[in-house]
């Protein structure tokens, strides 16, 4: 391109430049550019701002554990357990004690006396021996706790039957029981639902007391209202009365059906004669317990032998009292006839009446009628069970054996039922409750001769007797 056709060339450009810029402004929209839309001057480089982190949760609070809930005591044996009983009544603690023995041991009827009985200052265990075991079985143990009252010696017990857990290594209380004279020894009744607080008999008011027998020892069981309710309560009563000669209240523990008054005359003679006791370390021992039926071992001892007798106990249905159904002493009597030796008398105080029932038996030295020491010994007993009610009557039939003349020996039977009779008044008893009759050789026990004809001196030893009936 020459000079002149660049000079025309750029000058074609330019014109077309101008009429653009001349119509723009001629008929174009005017665009206000705000302040926001300004351009801004760019801000010197920084450092791109770290991302925004949130702070990291508080961790939540860890709940506290919340308390152990007490845990029940352990006691890895009776006595241990008993013990731990025993520091509670020593406290005054009854809500321990309750705790220890669980609700379900003390029934809602002794609640009250048991109770009352912890709260009272005046009671406290024994010092010298406060428990022991009273009885055992195939399942249990029965332990007494032993109290006595400050003022005069009152004693009296809580009975506490002990189970063993299944794998034997822990013991719990399954049951607290009360002895039959409870409320007559604290003035403590039983709780009972048609009494008000305040009303005499009402629960932890003082019971009316009861008047025992005239000739009970002294702190033997009174004769009293009895809860005959307790199988091992009723044995240990029943054991304890024939050890104090308690009659009346032995009689009232009897089915009178089943045992005569004779038979429970005679034990009581076979203890005393032998100055036997109850032994202290486990006194009864259950030899069998069903719901209706109950067989106790009672053991004795004295200063120099040991020995035993059978209670057994029955009930027509479970809600019913335990009565004495039957009495076994045969080892007993055996004792004391080994204990006598061999002599001109025997030893058997009780009989069986070939008529039914029984007889007290006491036995003569040959062609005598004179009441020996063993003798009188026996009669004493009796003679308390007659002062205790005069209406009783007592039948005495005089014996002997066959060596004589039928007259002679009936006369000799009849100043042997007299030389009983003499006795008897001498302790107390009147006249006009004793019956006697003599029967000379009529009647013997056992045959007075051998088989071929010889003498039996044992035999004869048994027909010079009086026997003795109990007509109550």
């Amino acid at each position: 391109m020459n000079k002149n056709q660049a000079i025309i060339f750029f000058g074609i450009i330019l014109a077309g430049l101008g009429i653009s810029i001349f119509t723009l402004n001629i008929f174009g929209d005017k665009v206000e550019v705000t302040e926001e839309e300004k351009p801004v001057a760019a801000a010197p480089d920084k450092p791109a701002p770290a991302p925004e982190t949130k702070p990291e949760p508080a961790p939540a609070p860890v709940p506290e554990p919340p308390a152990p809930e007490p845990t029940e005591a352990v006691f890895k044996s009776p006595e241990a357990l008993v013990g731990a009983l025993v520091d509670k009544i020593k406290a005054r603690d009854v809500e321990g004690f309750m705790e220890i023995a669980g609700e379900n041991a003390v029934s809602p009827a002794i609640r009250p006396q048991v109770e009352g009985l912890l709260k009272d200052p005046q009671w406290s265990p024994r010092a010298d021996a406060p428990i022991s075991e009273l009885a055992k079985s195939a399942d249990s143990v029965r332990w007494e706790i032993h109290l006595e009252k400050a003022a005069d010696a009152t004693a009296t017990e809580l009975y506490t039957d002990l189970s063993a857990s299944e794998d034997k290594t822990s013991w719990h209380v399954a049951k607290v029981a009360l002895p039959l004279d409870f409320a007559e020894k604290t003035g403590l009744a039983p709780a009972s639902g048609s009494m008000k607080p305040g009303e005499p008999g009402a629960p932890g008011t003082p019971a009316t007391p009861t008047t025992g027998l005239a000739g009970d020892s002294p702190g033997s069981v009174g004769s009293g209202a009895v809860d005959a309710s307790d199988a091992l309560t009723v044995a240990h009563a029943f054991s304890q009365a024939i050890v104090d000669r308690n009659f009346e209240l032995a009689r009232k523990l009897t089915d009178a059906e089943r045992v005569t008054d004779e038979r429970v005359a005679a034990l009581m003679i076979a203890i005393e004669e032998g100055s036997f006791h109850l032994r202290e370390d486990k006194p009864l021992i259950v030899t069998l317990s069903r719901d209706n039926l109950t067989w106790v071992l009672t053991r004795v001892d004295s200063a120099t032998s040991d020995s035993e007798f059978a209670v057994e106990m029955g009930r027509a249905e479970p809600t019913a009292e335990w009565k004495i159904h039957g009495l076994t002493f045969s080892k007993l009597i055996a004792s004391l006839a080994d204990a006598a030796g061999a002599g001109g008398v025997a030893y058997a105080p009780i009989v069986a009446d070939p008529q039914g029932g029984d007889s007290l038996v006491l036995y003569f030295e040959f062609d005598d009628e004179g009441v020996n020491a063993r003798s009188a010994r026996q009669l004493r007993i009796v003679a308390d069970i007659l002062r205790a009610d005069p209406a009783r009557k007592l039948h005495i039939n005089g014996h002997a054996d066959a060596l004589g003349t039928d007259d002679y020996n009936e006369g000799l039977s009849n100043r042997r039922a007299a030389a009983i009779r003499e006795q008897l008044i001498a302790f107390g008893v009147s006249g006009d409750q004793i019956v006697t009759k003599a029967f000379g050789e009529a009647m013997p026990r056992r045959p007075n001769f051998n088989p071929d004809g010889t003498d039996n001196p044992d035999n004869r030893s048994q027909n010079r007797r009086a026997e003795v009936y109990l007509d109550f």
